[in-house]
């Protein structure tokens, strides 16, 4: 990797970026395309859509049919990257799995790649043998789902709770003949796990697909020991994770995980777009490959 004196690599890689929408909860999803495509992201993850999560049930209640859906997402030319589930891998019960059934049924019928999944459990208290017996079985039930159903939606596991670091991740991944992709929440490695940028990387990278970035500070908050703050205005290496990723050539997309909905004392998103837009590291879609770029 070549690395300039200001601290930034020469790599030419332009990154894909994204936000997820509990930073704007509030919104419907006319209104979430219309967000992406006036701060130039072409994708998004969904996590909760007018207040709700229960997101196969409020795509029926609005009538939010694939070719609608398609339809909105052509004329903002965005799309949905992450559907974002609660499922957790080592305490899925049947009641759960069908659950994520019928959301992996959803995020596959609005053409989402990928749905993220928790490994479970508490950061601190790694998940025992048990628990990852659990999760393997959760795992091959959900590929045997996928494949009567003829799914083309992946499986993504988030780095968060017991799986905040590399290794319980990587324990997992023994025990499966195929591994998970990765949703690497790169705050959470560095924040909980103690680990640096490039040693998550080193461990992780083969399976990383998608990259959430936020920022913090050592303050405690109502829910952690930090505080979530604008980016750029924190402590997180911010600046190191993406010039990794521009070095790597990172295929995937970085999405800014705002997460005003669990912590109403952040600012609306659109304030923590502006903000990211600001910041030297980043370049929006639109100026790297230029207007009607295709997503």
């Amino acid at each position: 990797m070549t690395v300039r004196a200001d601290g930034r690599n020469g790599s030419n890689h332009k990154l894909r970026w994204g936000f997820s929408t509990l930073g704007c909860a509030e919104l419907s999803l006319p209104e979430v395309c219309q967000l992406a495509a006036q701060f130039e992201f072409p994708e998004f993850e969904v996590r909760a859509l007018q207040g709700r999560v229960d997101l196969p049930q409020y795509a029926l209640d609005h009538g939010l049919m694939p070719p609608r859906v398609g339809s909105l997402f052509k004329d903002h030319q965005v799309r949905m990257i992450v559907g974002s589930s609660d499922f957790k891998l080592i305490d899925g019960d049947d009641f759960k799995r069908a659950e994520l059934s019928r959301f992996c049924a959803w995020a596959d019928a609005w053409r989402a790649p990928y749905v993220r999944v928790f490994g479970g459990g508490t950061w601190g208290a790694p998940p025992t043998e048990a628990e990852l017996k659990t999760a393997a079985e959760n795992i091959a039930w959900w590929r045997a789902e996928k494949k009567a159903h003829r799914w083309q939606v992946e499986l993504l596991l988030e780095t968060h709770d017991a799986f905040s670091a590399s290794e319980p991740c990587c324990r997992l991944f023994q025990r499966l003949d195929e591994p998970l992709g990765i949703l690497w929440d790169a705050h959470h490695t560095w924040r909980l796990g103690g680990e640096t940028p490039r040693e998550t990387w080193r461990r992780l990278s083969k399976w990383i697909r998608h990259v959430h970035i936020k920022d913090s500070i050592d303050k405690p908050s109502a829910r952690h020991p930090y505080t979530y703050v604008l980016p750029g205005e924190g402590q997180a290496p911010l600046a190191d994770i993406l010039n990794l990723l521009r070095a790597e050539n990172f295929q995937g997309t970085v999405s800014l995980e705002w997460e005003r909905l669990w912590h109403p004392y952040l600012p609306p998103l659109p304030v923590a777009l502006a903000r990211l837009r600001e910041q030297e590291w980043f370049q929006p879609w639109a100026e790297a490959h230029g207007p009607g770029s295709k997503v």
